[in-house]
């Protein structure tokens, strides 16, 4: 058998159309003598997994490469098929392909459709060669399977995908009936991942035979036992003795995504096998030779067994455990890694100041009341959210407060600094029939939670409201819980509906100062985006939804936007307890930037090197599906390629930003069928289905992802919390200091702000070993309009805001509205100045953007200082005016922030930059209607002169002299220099 794991044929890679006939098939010869008769039989030992082979047709092909259709397949069962046709080609090689589909739907989300039995045979020729029973079919000269073939090496079953016959299964369980599970020492190369059926290669080997392995110093040996169940095992446990090591069970358990150590369950079902991954981290300074111990695995109710293990260690050495050659499968040691999980600043925030109840963050105070909520915010950005030297700014009309319906004595508060960027509270109160504890944090980004703990001490009731009182002067713009952005309304009203609603936080507030706040439980599991959002939807939160009663309403009056978050009538019974977590993110996070934003010039499109630096970009961000990057995110699949590709790059002063998520994973990644035999702790469990690849391999309990046809590619989607995120920020640190990436191109994504901020830390405190340009690390997050049934209507902006302090720039996106105009759509589109400064632009949140959908609108996005995606667009002529206007060099005042140049028109609004090049306007119209416009000094009211410099796709050459109307198109707008 060796290593092809198939007792009875060898295996192998072959080529033909898998569109057409699948992605498996067998090879049977019929010989000279056997072609003289009208039919020959073949028996097949295909040993397959699918659910239902006997409904999937079978296909026999000719060495002509035609079809076979007097072909009839007698019967087809798990372990074998019967078939007989025709040798219409005489002697030869003929091929059964036995899981032939079709792909349908989009090309990048298809689903398999296999191919349903079909009768092809001439009833004629099937009643001449006696094929009506097997009788007949018995009677017919043989042609002998002799192999199997898969269509690439990723699509092969081999050695672990043929499955054990049930006489070979009796045999096993015969020979060692007193026992409860068998171990199997196996490859690392051969993973089982989710193949549960016993496979022919264990059935044929020496139960608890030792496993020999043999490591390099300085790797991180993963180690495969394979374990097979001869009855229902619970509660499995595994660990390696013996071995002076560091060792771990990775299937057991490990550190989870905040750094904090779990234990997996491993339940193993009677007749399932199921794999133990280990991993042994071998010294560098480790002593060549021979290491004896073992492995030990036990389960409730069954004793321990062992399985020796001698492991080699050799005379050379590897870095960084292995992990640069991922077929070791060494960057399993990465998945309990906690690198950058710490309490330290980053840039451009500054450490937590704590002054009594008082704390100072860049940009933003907050003072404590005694029961631990905020009672004071403060924002001292300046209006055009350039700088935070501006004079402070209150958010809150009155302190905001938690009422539980009855008075409550509270504990004195105490306040700690674990680290630089982190400040912790506590305080404990009691009242009638209960005790409520406070725990709250702020962060040096402007992340503020409270965590209040309501314990019943007897039976009661309760109706429990968190009241937010914002000034209505600061509160001029909304966006949540239904609403995209838009001008702030001044009463609304919302419930829970968490199975169709990604919702659970509101935003209000104005660029320079603003909050959001999010609702929670200590149930909150991150759901699904983009697309999958119906897969795992919210939890609603037990304490905020209460009953089915609970919601949120805002209300205006007497100068205050008031936010109330409300339970409704809560019972609760003695000893129990609710955890009504809200969360506050005090916007905007940091200053903008807008001279880099306008001297950074983007290239979105796989070209070389010397082509991107002709067309006039620094910038390049490298999509998947390209040939440095050619696996969707797992980039480092490809770091040769891509170091290449980044040091010439580099050599011509462009920086390299790589497509990096976890939102899924390709198949093409060694780790893969580990990763999937975690059960549903790396890989979102959902409905199966989609590629046919899926299907194949993963079972039918797992989320269909992107496919790449052009490269071959197909992905599975993860979790949005799991282990594979440690895995993914020290995958991030190896493309930084190992390949030499400047940054990361981030596509709707999948992880929270814990994981963000450590990839943040990860790309800044990697120095490249490549040669560099200037610059420091850059990350770009966009996103596909989210605001759809499929994703749950969910503002992008809103749902990704707690990541966005570590961003450097937004791309907002497919599907966003950029055409609209006033009075001509749905309030919160593209019609609307406002949804373009709260929804799109990123601005009020201290970042700022750029436009893919169509290419954007080039005329309203220069009022925000975004551009389109070249080279979709060309923007090379507005690139070329930023130039010549120096406006990288100038200060931009945008429209939100009273400039001091006016149209006098809220729907023309104008943007101004002063600097070198004198004083420049970017105007641009949301109107209906064409509209003349007179640019006037916002402080005097003066008339002022202007002239409108040629650009290439933007505008012709015009002057208008003082006075005189700008003519401004619907949807258009102007570049012009004043004075």
């Amino acid at each position: 058998m060796g290593e092809t794991g198939h007792p009875e044929l060898a295996c192998g890679i072959g080529s033909w159309d898998s569109d057409v006939y699948g992605n498996h098939r067998l090879l049977v010869r019929a010989d000279a003598t056997d072609t003289a008769a009208h039919a020959v039989a073949a028996e097949l030992p295909w040993r397959r997994q699918d659910p239902d082979p006997g409904s999937v047709d079978v296909i026999v092909v000719g060495p002509s490469g035609e079809r076979v259709r007097n072909t009839v397949a007698l019967e087809v069962t798990d372990e074998a098929g019967r078939i007989a046709f025709e040798p219409v080609d005489g002697p030869g090689t003929y091929a059964v392909h036995y899981l032939p589909y079709a792909h349908t739907g989009k090309p990048y989300y298809p689903q398999a459709d296999y191919r349903r039995t079909t009768r092809t045979a001439d009833p004629g020729w099937v009643h001449r060669c006696g094929l009506h029973d097997t009788a007949g079919w018995e009677k017919l000269p043989r042609a002998e399977a002799f192999g199997y073939e898969a269509a690439s090496a990723v699509d092969s079953f081999a050695p672990l995908g043929f499955a054990a016959t049930a006489e070979e299964r009796s045999q096993l369980q015969q020979a060692y009936a007193a026992e409860q599970f068998l171990l199997f020492g196996e490859d690392r190369r051969h993973p089982l991942g989710r193949y549960h059926r016993l496979p022919a290669r264990w059935a044929r080997a020496t139960p608890f035979a030792p496993h020999v392995v043999t490591a390099d110093r300085g790797e991180f040996r993963a180690l495969q036992v394979g374990l097979y169940a001869l009855g229902d095992l619970t509660d499995v446990r595994a660990e390696i003795r013996g071995l002076p090591f560091a060792v771990r069970c990775i299937s057991t358990g490990g550190t989870d995504a905040r750094g904090k150590a779990f234990v997996r369950r491993v339940d193993v079902g009677a007749g399932r096998a199921n794999a133990l991954w280990f991993g042994v981290q071998v010294p560098e300074d480790a002593q060549p030779g021979l290491y004896e111990g073992e492995i030990a695995v036990r389960a409730s109710g069954a004793p321990e067994r062992i399985l020796p293990l001698r492991l080699t260690v050799g005379e050379d050495a590897v870095a960084d455990g292995g992990a640069g050659e991922p077929w070791r499968l060494a960057r399993l040691g990465w998945l309990d890694s906690a690198f950058a999980q710490n309490d330290e600043v980053v840039a451009p925030f500054t450490p937590v100041e704590t002054d009594g109840q008082r704390l100072a963050i860049l940009g933003r105070t907050v003072e404590l009341g005694p029961d631990g909520l905020p009672r004071r915010i403060a924002s001292t950005f300046t209006p055009t959210v350039t700088r935070t030297d501006g004079p402070e700014r209150e958010l809150l009309a009155a302190p905001i407060t938690l009422d539980v319906g009855r008075p409550l004595e509270r504990e004195p508060l105490t306040l700690d600094r674990p680290g630089p960027a982190r400040a912790h509270w506590s305080t404990r109160a009691k009242g009638r029939d209960v005790l409520l504890s406070v725990q709250g944090e702020l962060e040096s980004d402007g992340f503020l939670v409270v965590r209040a703990t309501i314990e019943a001490t007897a039976d009661t009731e309760l109706d429990v409201t968190l009241d937010v009182p914002i000034r209505e002067e600061v509160a001029r713009y909304a966006m949540g819980l239904g609403l995209t952005g838009r001008a702030c309304p001044r009463t609304y009203d919302w419930n829970w509906d968490t199975p169709t609603r990604n919702q659970d936080a509101f935003w209000l507030g104005d660029p320079a100062a603003g909050l959001q706040l999010g609702l929670r439980d200590e149930h909150y599991a991150r759901p699904l985006n983009t697309n999958y959002y119906r897969e795992k939807p919210l939890r609603t939160p037990r304490s905020w939804a209460g009953d089915g009663a609970g919601g949120v309403r805002l209300r205006t009056a007497d100068g205050v936007r008031r936010l109330t978050a409300f339970s409704g009538p809560l019972a609760l019974s003695a000893g129990e307890s609710r955890c009504f977590e809200f969360r506050l993110l005090l916007t905007p996070f940091k200053p903008l930037d807008p001279g880099r934003q306008l001297s950074e010039r983007y290239f979105h499109a796989y070209a070389s090197p010397t082509e991107i630096a002709e067309y006039g970009a620094n910038i390049a961000n490298l999509h998947h599906a390209t040939p440095p990057n050619p696996y969707i995110n797992d980039p480092l699949l490809g770091a040769d390629a891509l170091r290449s590709y980044v040091a010439e790059a580099h050599r011509l002063g462009v920086r390299v930003k790589v497509y990096d998520t976890v939102r899924e994973l390709t198949r093409h990644t060694p780790e893969l069928p580990v990763l999937a035999g975690l059960g549903d702790e790396i890989f979102a469990p959902g409905p199966g289905g989609g590629h046919a690849w899926l299907r194949e391999h993963l079972g039918d309990d797992y989320v269909p992802g992107w496919v790449a046809p052009d490269v071959g590619d197909v992905a599975v989607v993860t979790s949005g919390d799991s282990r594979w995120h440690n895995s993914y920020v020290c995958g991030i640190e190896r493309l930084r200091r190992v390949v030499g990436v400047d940054g990361l191109y981030l596509d709707d994504v999948a992880y929270d702000r814990t994981t963000m901020k450590r990839v943040r830390k990860a790309l800044a405190a990697s120095a490249s070993t490549s040669t560099s340009v200037e610059g420091a690390p850059l990350v770009d997050l966009h996103s596909c309009n989210q605001f759809r049934e499929a994703d749950g209507f969910a503002s992008s902006a809103n749902l990704y805001a707690e990541l966005l302090p570590y961003v450097d720039r937004l791309w907002l996106g497919e599907l966003f509205d950029y055409e609209g105009v006033e009075g001509a759509g749905v309030i919160g589109t593209g019609a609307d100045p406002a949804y373009w400064l709260v929804e799109i632009s990123g601005i009020p949140f201290g970042l700022m953007g750029e436009m893919l959908e169509g290419g954007g609108n080039p005329w309203r996005g220069l009022v925000f200082g975004m551009t389109g995606r070249a080279p979709m667009v060309d923007v090379r002529g507005l690139w070329r005016a930023f130039d010549a206007l120096r406006l990288p060099e100038a200060e931009m005042t945008g429209w939100w922030a009273s400039p001091p140049v006016s149209t006098g028109r809220g729907d023309v609004p104008a943007t101004v930059w002063e600097g070198p090049g004198g004083l420049v306007a970017a105007v641009a119209s949301w109107a209906r209607e064409p509209v003349d416009v007179v640019l006037t000094s916002a402080a005097g009211g003066e008339p002022l002169a202007s002239c409108a410099p040629a650009v290439d796709g933007f505008q012709p050459e015009r002057r208008f002299a003082a006075g005189e109307a700008v003519r401004v198109e619907p949807g258009r707008g102007w570049l012009l220099r004043l004075g």
